[in-house]
């Protein structure tokens, strides 16, 4: 059986009413028929129930018909089908109205049973395709906007690709040239320079390729997620012990608190957060300064935090950080070279495990970054180790 048409009827004029009323009855339209002897109370009846139809008539004493038209168009959900009625044979009125998102207009005079019925299957019809459409654009636009995320994306892969990748390169190339000279020559003191360069450059451009593997792979959705207990603090002392030669070179201290405390989280993913993070602090702080790795329970979860005490970031910096558009890289306190990737990798990864990364910087001042995940153990112990 097909559910009757709710239809709202705002007139002032209690013989309209009448007449729209037996109109109705006699159209064989299913309905159920509600009044509203004004604007006021037209719209607050709106904005309590749910109906497939308004009538609304163009005159009314306590409301100006274009705002409460707009009123009504505005209510949650997917919006009526506003019909118009008056007495009025005005065809600008009408125009107008229409342009103010009215559905249809019909003069009161040739409001016959046949014909309301008519106008209001019509104008449902209508807002019904109004609402498709609707959902049609938004659709397109969230598409575009995807697509338009991965235009972005691929800029930046083939930046990366172009530029960060070619410099490790570029830098095994030359000094393998020079070790070679240097070897064939016996000199041990350029041999052992070249030597640390070539490792150097490698370890860089390893670094990247591994960013650039696991950054691609999140982007395709083929890195799988499988969530288990972690021991925050055993992961967080492995990422340390990791760069601790190279805080060591910058005199820099590297410091954990958060022993004994368990996330859910998938371990890897949280090592590769903690140590880009780490690596990115160790980049950026002066010597004699300080990296924390810190964790803590806040209800049922646990905040984990980098915090260093390096050069900070301006308010606009910290603002374009994960933005794929406004991607920029800066030299390291002792001129370390940074694709700018390992952010993007870090916000996807913690996004992966159900949290969001934030950060608080200050220029002179240091950075934290901070992100949370859902706490196992709710009675933790803190102990900081150096």
């Amino acid at each position: 059986m097909e559910s009757p048409t709710r239809i709202l009827l705002i007139d002032d004029d209690a013989v309209d009413r009448t007449s729209v009323r037996r109109a109705l009855k006699k159209s064989g339209l299913a309905h159920d028929l509600t009044e509203a002897p004004d604007g006021t109370t037209g719209l607050r009846l709106a904005r309590e129930g749910a109906f497939d139809c308004i009538l609304l008539d163009y005159r009314l004493p306590d409301v100006d018909t274009f705002d409460l038209l707009a009123s009504l168009l505005a209510l949650p959900g997917e919006g009526h089908a506003v019909l118009m009625l008056t007495g009025e044979a005005d065809e600008d009125l009408a125009f107008r109205l229409m342009r103010a998102g009215a559905l249809d207009y019909l003069d009161k005079a040739e409001a016959t049973p046949s014909s309301l019925a008519r106008a209001i299957r019509y104008a449902e019809a209508r807002r019904g395709f109004q609402i498709e459409l609707d959902e049609s654009r938004r659709e397109a636009e969230a598409k575009s906007l995807e697509l338009d995320t991965l235009n972005r994306q691929k800029t930046l892969l083939f930046s990366i690709i172009a530029h960060d990748l070619r410099n490790p390169f570029q830098a095994l190339l030359g000094l393998s040239e020079v070790l070679g000279k240097a070897v064939a020559s016996r000199d041990h003191a350029s041999i052992e320079r070249r030597a640390k360069g070539i490792n150097d450059a490698a370890t860089q451009a390893y670094s990247l390729l591994e960013s650039l593997f696991s950054w691609a792979s999140l982007q395709m959705d083929t890195m799988a997620v499988t969530i288990t207990d972690v021991e925050l603090g055993i992961v967080a002392s492995e990422v340390i012990q990791g760069c601790a030669e190279a805080a060591t070179d910058k005199g820099l201290t590297l410091t954990v608190a958060c022993d004994g405390i368990k996330v859910r989280a998938q371990r890897d993913m949280l090592a590769t957060v903690l140590r880009n993070l780490v690596n990115n602090a160790v980049k950026f702080t002066l010597p004699g300064g300080t990296i924390t790795v810190t964790g803590w329970h806040d209800g049922d979860a646990v905040e984990i935090s980098v915090t260093d005490t390096g050069v900070g970031m301006p308010p606009g910096k910290v603002d374009d950080l994960f933005r794929l558009d406004r991607r920029t890289t800066t030299n390291g306190t002792a001129g370390e070279r940074g694709s700018g990737l390992g952010l993007l990798l870090c916000r996807d990864l913690v996004e992966r495990q159900g949290s969001a990364l934030t950060v608080e910087s200050a220029v002179d001042k240091g950075t934290t970054f901070r992100f949370r995940l859902p706490a196992v153990d709710p009675s933790p112990r803190s102990l900081a180790v150096a």
